[in-house]
């Protein structure tokens, strides 16, 4: 199926029109095989190759086929809200859904329209989530200087105390002092400290995610987990700070790996999202790349706060790797997103297609 095919009566300039409309466009035939379907019809479905028949798709509760057979005996419109289903990629998606009969030149044809109901509310979640990580640098970047000033004083007065002190058990704890005082600065530093802005360039997604995954199969203490690699070849090149992604992706891998305590499965899938909206502004085309673990999963109560500084459940870490990820990202005008449910966790990450 051609998503430009021309169908009988309708000029391309019509086709023109409905290939960019937000909402999902399907038409049916009598034996309900796909006649036309627009581009945000295959995004909703998510399949970027052949898309298998609706009746395939993963229903919550409900027949889509039997409202389609409704529809095509007696001609009555119908409207499902909040229908709710995983696509053809196993993503959970909710749409208002009409199916109505439509006539052109005496064949008919089952018009469905997707409108999704899910993203609006993610839009809104987005939204919250840049508001919460431009609010939080700025109340870090107030909070560290506070916090440098009398450090500063203490690690030299440390120093100095140091300096009078002849017998070698006393200078353990002025040592402590230091130590801990230079880890408590390194810590705001890195709260605190504003991006370092590089040269972008127009890269290769798939060279970067090949790069990390190849830096995590080095490492020994990964050799029980299975690397799965579900890339789309035709996205396109993104302008973009290499170096920047190439941490985001550590970090947020890092993270997979260790749910799955370093042994299970971590999957690096990429995909082109047609009319994504991030925050206020609706892009043509946008990049998702999802890193996918079967780890232990992230409690409900916990998804709001993870992106927040000092949020960790890992006894060692300090919980800025997701915190400076978003930075990174939000900064590129993308956003990060999580789901987790039982053995199945995963970060999004989006990034617009842009060419400054």
């Amino acid at each position: 199926m051609d998503t430009m095919k021309v169908i009988d009566g309708i000029s391309e300039n019509y086709l023109e029109i409905v290939e960019s409309l937000r909402t999902g466009i399907i038409l049916l035939d009598t034996k309900d095989d796909y006649f036309y379907m627009n581009i945000s019809a295959r995004d909703i479905l998510g399949s970027t190759n052949i898309v298998k028949k609706l009746q395939h798709l993963d229903f919550a509760e409900t027949n889509l086929q039997t409202y389609i057979d409704n529809v095509r005996n007696d001609k009555n419109p119908i409207t499902l809200r909040d229908l709710k289903f995983k696509n053809f990629d196993k993503v959970e998606k909710i749409c208002d859904c009409s199916i109505s009969s439509f006539i052109n030149f005496e064949r008919q044809f089952i018009l469905l329209e997707f409108n999704e109901t899910g993203r609006l509310y993610n839009i809104s979640n987005e939204k919250n989530l840049i508001d919460q990580q431009k609010a939080t640098t700025e109340m870090v970047k107030g909070l560290s200087h506070e916090i440098k000033n009398p450090l500063g004083g203490i690690m030299g007065a440390a120093q100095l105390l140091e300096k009078t002190l002849s017998n070698k058990s006393q200078t353990k704890f002025t040592e402590i002092i230091l130590k801990e005082s230079e880890r408590l600065l390194k810590l705001i530093n890195a709260m605190s400290s504003p991006l370092h802005t590089e040269e972008k360039k127009l890269i290769n997604i798939h060279e970067i995610t090949e790069h990390v995954i190849e830096l995590f199969k080095y490492d020994t203490i990964n050799s029980s987990v299975t690397f799965i690699k579900d890339y789309d070849p035709s996205i396109p090149q993104l302008l973009l700070n290499r170096n920047q992604i190439i941490q985001v992706l550590m970090n947020i891998i890092r993270n997979a790996v260790q749910a799955t305590s370093y042994k299970g499965a971590v999957e690096v899938k990429t995909r082109p999202v047609q009319k994504f909206t991030i925050g206020d502004t609706t892009h043509d085309l946008a990049i998702k790349i999802d890193v996918i673990d079967n780890g232990i999963g992230i409690p409900q109560e916990k998804l709001k706060e993870i992106f927040y500084p000092m949020v960790t459940s890992k006894p060692e870490g300090m919980g800025l790797g997701l915190t400076i990820a978003q930075s990174i990202i939000v900064q590129n005008k993308g956003i990060i997103e999580c789901m987790s449910e039982k053995n199945k966790t995963v970060f999004s990450i989006i990034l617009p297609w842009i060419i400054e």
